[in-house]
């Protein structure tokens, strides 16, 4: 029985470290990250409840750093910090710990128990911070940070490959189909942007592109299975410094529940 309880101690501890080691990437990958994880504005901490939480994370993760600061400007009230230096772990809603235990029952790679985990990431990630961090593992999430290929009703002769190769190199994963536009946000700014591939130039053979502007109103006709939900807008606006949950919009892809994200249903304030 002891082994066995360590045997489950080390998988909570592994499910903990990915899910760190994911946000930690976020800080570093995505421009603005910290601004984007909800920026919420008119209060600040008490320097005796800042004080108190560093006390608690030094004592329980040594090895962690937090930035305080950070957390108090863009993530959590003066009321979660007082609730997390009373209890020990940040306040969630019961929605946000739903969503939580149902992506840790999806991993396919790794099974602990979801209450367990649960318990220990509220040690460490406010409710502002996991939200967005299960959005962006989302299909919605990854459209707007990745983008999404768009057919050109005229071809790309540039990236098409030679008559009798066929497409098995693009949907075998073995090529990327440069032959279509990517269609994303531009993370810096909030504003929506398409990648067209121009071939490779003649002297080192390094591949080359243009950034235009999108237009939010054509992309019911440009990507496939999309649709708004309450008529045009620029989706991008999550992305931007002060995010704007005001664009919610459905994305149909290959082998993806059609269905709206429920992480995205719960940000947006949709009720389906």
């Amino acid at each position: 029985m002891k082994n066995k309880k360590i045997n489950i101690n080390y998988r909570i501890k592994i499910v903990v470290i990915i899910i760190g080691i994911f946000l930690l990437a976020m800080l570093y990958l995505i421009p603005n990250f910290n601004s984007i994880l909800g920026k919420k504005e008119g209060f600040s901490w008490s320097p005796q409840s800042k004080k108190v939480f560093l006390d608690i994370q030094n004592t329980n993760y040594p090895n962690k750093i937090f930035d305080a600061n950070m957390i108090e400007q863009n993530q959590a009230t003066q009321e979660e910090v007082n609730y997390f230096n009373q209890h020990g772990v940040w306040p969630w809603s019961d929605s946000t710990k739903d969503l939580y235990m149902k992506a840790i029952n999806a991993n396919p790679y790794i099974k602990v128990s979801p209450g367990a985990a649960l318990l220990e990431t509220q040690k460490i990630y406010n409710e502002t911070a996991i939200l967005m961090a299960l959005s962006y593992q989302t299909k919605e999430g990854q459209f707007m940070i990745d983008g999404v290929q768009v057919p050109l009703p005229q071809g790309n002769s540039a990236e098409e490959l030679p008559n009798g190769f066929g497409d098995f190199a693009y949907k075998s994963g073995l090529k990327d189909d440069k032959s279509k536009d990517i269609i994303r946000c531009n993370m810096d700014n909030g504003t929506l942007e398409r990648i067209h591939y121009t071939g490779q130039e003649g002297i080192y053979g390094s591949q080359t592109f243009t950034i235009s502007n999108e237009n939010y109103n054509n992309l019911e006709n440009v990507i496939p299975g999309f649709q708004f939900i309450n008529g045009p807008c620029n989706p991008c606006v999550a992305m931007r410094e002060k995010p704007d949950y005001s664009c919610p919009f459905r994305l149909e892809l290959k082998n993806k529940n059609p269905n709206v994200s429920e992480v995205w249903q719960k940000l947006w304030g949709l009720n389906m």
